[in-house]
């Protein structure tokens, strides 16, 4: 789903320095070894070839770092999901270019990317989080009471709208709306919650949950001595601290939900996830997409 930085500016209103929320180094190589992915080098990708804090923002990726000012950080996690059970192949590409998720507990290298291994269901089970939170949201959006009936219900049995994720376990939403389904009496009368407010509870809870580690922050390092001036005013940048790509990705994610901004569904019968809907008649969140739509005229 790439989205053009353009696109996306209002969601980073407010920071005075986008790329000081999060920066995640990518290290050298990713490899995939009985079902678990891992930094075979990891080294960062610049380490050694130019100082990272002579670097301008928007080359931080290209040198291997990835940042929270990256607008399409959620959206292309999220797309590996599009089309069903993402492969191997694709899961490490998509590590080689934006890094592992999350952060190795314990002591931090000095040398090396401390990313934390990740198992490729696991890993999935994210891609799938993802897609199937971005789903929710549209039929929200949309007041779509008949898909989300379908999905609280477990009506049509399906995890996704394009294929079944067979080698994927299943996701903390699905589970949600499994218990939904079998209430112990002290919940009340389930039958009579509306839809749209378990799915509401259903959504809001996943991402609070990713981004229960992501601390208030100030940037006062962006604008040295840290004041912005406004006449006689001055104010301090506000920003947020996130621990790993994870939490800045659905940051991204939960700025995008507040917004209100319009969205629409991608007019390619294999993609069908949300995008921005900055123009009129914008029907397809990439050129891709776009493409791979005439195949099913």
């Amino acid at each position: 789903m790439k989205i053009d930085k353009r696109d996306v500016a209002r969601l980073l209103e407010g920071f005075s320095d986008p790329h000081s929320v999060s920066l995640w180094e990518v290290a050298k190589s990713y490899k995939i070894l009985r079902g678990v992915i891992y930094a075979d080098d990891p080294q960062p990708v610049f380490r050694g070839e130019i100082d990272a804090d002579d670097l301008q923002p928007d080359e931080l990726r290209v040198r291997g770092v990835v940042s929270f000012g990256d607008p399409d950080l959620f959206f292309s996690f999220a797309r590996l999901g599009a089309r069903g059970e993402p492969s191997e192949s694709s899961i490490l590409r998509w590590v080689s270019e934006h890094g592992l998720l999350r952060r190795e507990k314990g002591p931090r290298s000095d040398t090396d990317v401390n990313q934390a291994p990740i198992s490729v269901a696991d890993f999935r089970a994210e891609v799938l989080r993802a897609c199937q939170l971005l789903t929710l949201y549209m039929n929200i959006r949309e007041e779509d009471f008949e898909a989300l009936e379908s999905k609280i219900g477990g009506i049509d049995e399906k995890r996704h709208l394009s294929s079944y994720w067979p080698h994927t376990p299943r996701t903390d939403l699905e589970i949600f709306f499994a218990n939904c389904r079998d209430v112990p009496p002290e919940w009340g009368n389930v039958e009579a919650w509306d839809d749209v407010y378990i799915a509401l509870v259903a959504l809001t809870g996943e991402v609070k949950d990713r981004l229960a580690d992501v601390r208030l922050d100030f940037d006062i390092f962006s604008n040295y001595p840290g004041a912005q001036s406004s006449g006689s005013d001055y104010r301090i940048p506000r920003s947020w601290d996130c621990p790993d790509l994870l939490s800045a990705m659905y940051l991204q994610f939960y700025l995008l939900i507040t917004d209100s901004e319009p969205v629409r569904r991608c007019q390619n019968p294999a993609c069908g996830l949300p995008f921005p809907a900055t123009r009129k008649n914008k029907r397809f969140c990439n050129a891709t997409c776009r493409s791979n739509a005439r195949n099913y005229r």
